[in-house]
């Protein structure tokens, strides 16, 4: 009998000793969880406070909207008082009309006339003969035995005695030849010019005023 009295006490023990490292247990679980809502409550309690600047941004940014609509619309405002004060009346727009329908008419009316005149303008360039086509003689030397035998008189003095017999075309002017020639001396590197006198004087008798197509001139041209 006495056996069992000792063992119940001691089973009591044991079942104590037992269960305290439980009771620890669950209480650091609950410590965790408990932190881990504080942390969570935390973070929360932040992004409300992002949030709440955020917003207080944007109503700062409506207000500012809002006193420029109202900025805005005053001018507007102000500026329709403005046309009301300066609007022309009734008449005054009538006139204004008329002004601007005469601009119309005699704009038309110029612009016919600026087409009638431009084809009569075409019709006469295409009625026109085309400008001759003026090609430089192969150049010919005539030396002044060649100029005495064919009969040439003795040049001037200062008037070159070799150059080339050129045949008027149809509607060229002497001015037109010797641009050609000087033209073509000019782009082969001479310094030399033949002048209108020149001309002239090479041809005694040749009306340089009335070339007729065909006629032959002798072009004064320096050897150098």
């Amino acid at each position: 009998m006495k056996r069992f009295f000792y063992i119940f006490p001691l089973v009591g023990w044991l079942a104590a000793a037992g269960l305290a490292p439980a009771q620890n247990l669950v209480g650091d679980a609950a410590r965790q969880e408990l932190e881990d809502r504080l942390r969570r409550a935390e973070r929360d309690l932040e992004a409300l406070k992002e949030t709440n600047e955020s917003l207080r941004r944007k109503l700062t940014a409506l207000d500012g909207a809002l006193n420029e609509i109202s900025r805005l619309s005053a001018e507007r405002d102000r500026a329709n008082n403005n046309i009301l004060k300066h609007t022309a009346s009734k008449e005054e727009l009538g006139q204004l009309e008329k002004a601007l329908k005469e601009s119309e008419h005699r704009r038309d009316a110029d612009k016919k006339l600026f087409v009638e005149k431009f084809e009569e303008l075409r019709k006469i360039i295409a009625a026109a003969p085309a400008a001759p086509s003026f090609t430089t003689p192969p150049p010919a030397k005539i030396s002044k035995g060649d100029a005495s035998s064919s009969g040439k008189k003795a040049l001037p003095p200062g008037v070159p005695d070799t150059g080339v017999y050129h045949t008027v075309e149809k509607n060229q002017t002497a001015l037109e030849i010797l641009k050609a020639y000087n033209d073509d001396q000019k782009a082969k590197g001479h310094a030399g010019k033949i002048t209108l006198r020149q001309l002239e004087a090479a041809n005694p008798g040749a009306d340089m005023n009335k070339l007729r197509a065909g006629q032959k001139l002798f072009i004064p041209i320096p050897e150098k």
